[in-house]
């Protein structure tokens, strides 16, 4: 019994996959479109007021949404 059990867990351990996997393309697709600012999801009103700050010529950590 123990044995099996033990069997199993190893069959199981080898299976294992860590990579990014996306189950649901429908939150994939709004994560996408939602605006971003250095990689982390903002409000609209934030969008704004960052952008101000920002130089024109300057786009670094503004990710664009389409």
């Amino acid at each position: 019994d123990r044995e099996a059990r033990v069997l199993r867990y190893r069959e199981k351990k080898k299976n294992r996959k860590f990579e990014k996997t996306i189950r649901y393309a429908s939150r994939k697709a709004y994560a996408e479109t939602r605006p971003k600012i250095k990689g982390r999801f903002a409000k609209r009103t934030e969008m704004d007021i960052v952008e101000a700050d920002i130089s024109p010529e300057s786009s670094y950590g503004v990710v664009p949404s389409y």
